[in-house]
């Protein structure tokens, strides 16, 4: 596997679906394993954690279709999209 190949798989918005997949690991083990109190409160993470997965990866399918798959685009793009999300996020 080259380089570019790997940094096109490897993007901001990959690594924001894998946030969403441990949270829904995170959420599915305390509600499994963990006392009452957790197994009530965690499945709010499991859902949080689809959407933010499923969006992730739909606008990451998305900025590749649209840019034909240039590696350096969608980097820039996503960094964009990720550094305004996390900005509105910490300004709320």
């Amino acid at each position: 596997m080259t380089i570019r190949k790997l940094l096109h798989w490897i993007t901001p918005l990959t690594l924001g679906a894998l946030v969403g997949l441990y949270e829904i690991l995170h959420g599915l083990y305390y509600v499994l394993y963990g006392t009452p109190e957790q197994k009530r409160d965690y499945p709010l993470e499991i859902v949080l954690g689809l959407p933010i997965m499923v969006i992730c990866l739909g606008g990451h399918w998305v900025i590749s279709r649209l840019t034909h798959s240039n590696t350096r685009t969608i980097w820039i793009i996503e960094s964009i999209l990720v550094g305004l999300t996390l900005y509105g996020f910490y300004r709320s």
